[in-house]
């Protein structure tokens, strides 16, 4: 904590403290999923529920997709012992600003603590499928958005494989909601260590009957992400698929089910 502390001399201990555990809370729930799911690839432990691989350019053995791969690992290992601590040091003006309370202060009750994640899951999923959406509008795709989808199939090194500009616009939309809540910085480490899984979950390509969040509320989450990747429309959520229901950016996505049956093949 010394190293920090003299690092980041401007800031107080508790904000410090609040950086150290930002940095670690994303580094393990991005990190240890991603071995998960490659472990999952590499050894067929649950190659039954693994979503369907036919076309060529989603092939994982196809070379160019094997270098992106490579690239997206090394662009990982730089987001996570570089680009998210710089992003948790300038954040903590805007934790200043919200008022909210770090770890040097008691946590809320419990009921507040599920409230405020609830919010916060409810929160991100609108704010992330208008900003998504607004992300491959042609003025902003080709700029911004156009990284990510040089993946055609989802896979845990795509999912955290974009740009500066899109990497901000993925997490905002997780920051918002805590900074309007005012919600206590545990109540926020919370939330993100959910959405780190769920982020990497979204892109491993499988699609678990055992996993809460691809069920229930959250129900065909990797499936739908699976969609959006390969065939680049619709399907804009991130945690539910209420709002491309609501707002009919879905109807690709239920044509193609409808049309292929409870057996895919993309």
């Amino acid at each position: 904590m010394a190293l920090f502390r003299s690092a980041l001399w401007w800031l107080s201990e508790p904000e410090i403290e609040a950086v150290v555990w930002l940095a670690l809370v994303h580094a393990a729930t991005l990190w240890l999923p991603c071995a998960l799911f490659a472990a999952a690839d590499r050894w067929g432990f649950w190659s039954q529920y693994r979503l369907p691989r036919s076309r060529p350019d989603m092939a994982p053995t196809m070379p160019a997709n094997m270098k992106r791969d490579a690239d997206a690992i090394v662009e990982q290992i730089v987001g996570t012992f570089v680009v998210v601590p710089i992003i948790a040091v300038a954040a903590i003006p805007m934790l200043r600003a919200a008022g909210i309370p770090l770890l040097d202060t008691p946590g809320p009750p419990t009921g507040t603590w599920v409230r405020d994640v609830a919010l916060m899951v409810l929160g991100c999923d609108t704010l992330f499928y208008f900003t998504h959406r607004a992300l491959h509008h042609p003025w902003l795709y080709a700029a911004i958005h156009k990284k990510h989808h040089e993946y055609k199939a989802t896979n845990v090194w795509a999912s955290e494989y974009f740009g500066v500009i899109d990497l901000l616009c993925n997490v905002m939309p997780g920051v918002v909601p805590a900074l309007l809540l005012g919600s206590h910085f545990a109540v926020f480490l919370t939330f993100t260590a959910l959405r780190g899984y769920q982020t990497v979950q979204s892109h491993a390509g499988y699609d678990l009957p055992f996993d809460p969040l691809n069920r229930g509320p959250f129900h065909g989450g990797a499936r739908r992400h699976d969609f959006h990747h390969s065939h680049n429309v619709g399907c804009y959520g991130d945690w539910t698929p209420f709002w491309d229901w609501m707002l009919g950016t879905d109807v690709h996505y239920t044509a193609y089910c409808q049309k292929r049956g409870p057996t895919l093949t993309y």
